[in-house]
């Protein structure tokens, strides 16, 4: 008996199709990307890798519906009224290739009303109110001829979807984007038919649902997804629960599915558009808890859902009919698969870290290092997930032509993962690893309050090594001498990094942050000097244990190795713990019980601390020894070996490392 019997039930969508699981993967990727030959092949893999894994149904993510007012991305436009030609097989292949591993294929359509950014002189922003954005774009008011030509637009880029194969559409109804902007009896601010009241507030959106279906027939699957609470705080509320399960209510016999997300799109952390590791897990379930009471239309919920445990839960309780995901589906796209064996604990599980979408300029992002169109090409990396995002298919790599012996140095993240994939390809794996257990400097996750899903990811490492015939030798240091008695056919390094201690006077007197996880403890007053990713993530740590924390950084902002939501997110939540922040600060002098420090202004200052803790950089361990050793032996170095830096490049280049 499966272990999660409500997640594999099927369900029924309408006459024409049934789901086969409750597992969807929610809309990825941008559908138009498929016309760009440097990213279609590996937009497509993306989408038809949860196919693949099991999904029962699969959504290829947003088609806007015209190219005046509904473009968010900058990608060329094409002809929605085409029959054929090369935008409908390239579009049209995303489906085909979903479609082949028995699962449904969805395409979302989308408007951003006023959220719309315009490109050019040709472009405008059109929403429910005539107002000028906090952007500066102006947003025209719509009139009833807009509405029934955006209305019209939907059914034509419906239409273009079937064409191109699909069996249906996602209607993007939340986030922010025009729906929601109707819906909202906190931004619609119209005193007419479209204002007021929800069956006012409601009638635009229902136009286009109607036409749509009146367009399509019975069998064309429309899902609407919408915020179920537009997450406004203060005492603002838009989007409520209550309200949108009464226009669910309102939506029977019109559409066949309601999505339920949260949030919207130009406040993305603050409202959990995007949740991060610092929000529950299924943070949405109790927002689709509360529709279903209102309708009796199937009922999904997107929303920080890694674990097919919780999934079963959600479904079991009542809270949801199906389960949408999406940052998931990258991190393991073979989820349905492995929880319908039995096998839920090999799932590599989202960090909910945004390496596979940081935000986009259009959200407000300024400090991205990359433009919109980059953006739309390089989505979807993954930090758990070394396959996610490849310039090649993993599934094409021809067999390793000979088995090799395999000599690996060290079993941090790079290199378990580089063993995994040496093993996997045939070859005979040593994995020696000079501590008394595998996981590198993730160890700190034992006790980090935030961490949990890179612990479990370690410990995931940990056991799929464990699950293979690899030769792990701990408490076994790799000597130069032993790299030429053992004679590998090949030497991978993974030998790590440690943490540097620049010649700050009294550094003796502090504590190097690490070792706050190895049992070094720390006072109630803490002020850690170094406020890079490591030194901000571990204050926050402490202040999360009960400490008071002051954080000090030379440069102008602390955590400024990344950006996006992810550091929105860490700014929010140290704001919210009450660490201080001395940016643009100096360390001049540690002393038993205090840092002195030189401020922004040339003034000094004296902060008071029971403990000094430091986080002041990671330098690669040596290992030029070991590559002199090697001589002929083919050796690759990867991880913090080559330059420390995040999981993900240790993930990565683990995975590669081991295609000998």
């Amino acid at each position: 008996m499966s272990k999660f019997p409500k997640l594999f039930e099927p369900l029924k969508i309408n006459d024409a199709y049934t789901m086969k699981n409750r597992i969807t993967c929610a809309p990825m990727a941008f559908a138009l990307i498929a016309c760009d030959p440097e990213a279609a092949e590996k937009s497509f893999r993306k989408l038809e890798a949860p196919a693949r894994g099991g999904d029962a149904m699969v959504s290829v993510g947003e088609l806007d519906v015209n190219f005046v007012d509904a473009v968010r991305i900058p990608l060329p436009p094409v002809d929605f009224t085409a029959k054929d030609g090369y935008v409908v097989q390239q579009v049209g292949e995303y489906a085909r290739r979903i479609q082949k591993h028995g699962a449904i294929a969805l395409c979302e359509l989308c408007h951003p009303g006023a959220e719309k950014m315009p490109f050019n002189d040709q472009q405008e922003a059109i929403g429910p109110n005539d107002e000028v954005r906090p952007n500066g774009v102006h947003v025209r008011a719509m009139t009833e001829p807009d509405m029934a030509r955006v209305a019209g637009d939907f059914v034509t880029a419906a239409q273009f979807v079937k064409t191109c194969g699909y069996d249906g559409v996602v209607i993007h109804g939340g986030h922010g984007f025009i729906f929601t902007q109707f819906l909202s009896a906190t931004y619609n601010k119209r005193t007419d038919a479209y204002g007021g009241s929800l069956e006012n507030r409601a009638r635009f959106p229902i136009q286009i649902l109607k036409a749509i279906r009146d367009a399509m027939g019975p069998d064309f699957i429309i899902e609407l997804r919408l915020s179920g609470d537009d997450g406004w705080r203060d005492g603002r509320h838009g989007v409520t629960p209550e309200e949108t399960g009464k226009f669910a209510h309102m939506l029977e016999g019109i559409v066949d599915l309601i999505q339920i997300s949260a949030g919207i799109y130009y406040d993305a952390i603050n409202t959990h558009q995007f949740s991060s590791m610092f929000v529950p897990h299924g943070c949405n379930a109790s927002i689709s808890a509360v529709v279903k009471q209102y309708t009796s239309l199937p009922v999904g919920v997107v929303g920080g859902i890694n674990a097919p445990e919780q999934m079963e839960e959600i479904i079991a309780r009542g809270e949801a009919d199906y389960i949408a995901l999406g940052r998931q589906s990258l991190a393991d796209p073979e989820l349905a698969n492995k929880a319908a064996a039995g096998q839920a604990d090999r799932i590599r599980r989202c960090l909910r870290c945004f390496k596979c979408f940081p935000g986009s300029p259009e959200e407000g992002y300024t400090d991205l290092p990359f433009t919109s169109n980059e953006l739309a090409r390089h989505v979807g990396a993954c930090t758990v997930n070394p396959l996610a995002n490849l310039p090649f298919d993993p599934l094409t790599l021809p067999p390793a032509e000979t088995k090799k012996r395999v000599l690996i140095v060290g079993g941090g993240v790079a290199g378990m993962q580089a063993a995994i994939t040496a093993f996997d390809r045939g070859h005979a794996v040593t994995l020696a690893e000079r501590g008394d257990r595998l996981g590198g400097l993730l160890f700190f996750t034992d006790t980090d309050p935030d961490k949990p899903d890179l612990r479990n990811f370690r410990d995931l490492l940990i056991r799929e090594v464990g699950r293979r015939a690899i030769d792990v030798r701990l408490g076994n240091e790799v000597t130069p001498a032993y790299v030429k008695d053992f004679a590998p056919d090949a030497l991978i390094i993974a030998t790590g990094s440690l943490p540097t201690t620049p010649p700050i006077p009294g550094i003796e007197h502090a504590v190097q942050a690490l070792e706050l996880h190895r049992g070094a403890t720390a006072g109630k007053r803490v002020v850690m000097v170094g406020g890079g990713l490591v030194g901000t993530e571990e204050g926050l740590a402490l202040a999360k244990t009960g400490h008071e924390v002051s954080v000090i950084e030379m440069l102008p902002r602390v955590a400024n190795e990344v950006y996006g939501m992810y550091r929105e997110a860490l700014m929010l939540e140290l704001e919210k713990e009450r660490v201080r922040l001395y940016e643009n600060t100096k360390c001049l002098e540690i002393g038993s019980d205090f840092v002195r420090v030189l401020l922004p202004d040339g003034r000094e200052q004296t902060l008071p601390a029971d403990t000094v803790v430091y986080a002041l950089g990671l330098k690669s361990a040596p290992y030029q020894a070991l590559l002199d050793a090697a001589g002929d032996i083919p050796v690759k170095v990867i991880g913090d070996a080559v330059s420390p830096g995040k999981v993900d490049q240790a993930t990565r280049g683990g995975y590669l490392a081991g295609l000998l």
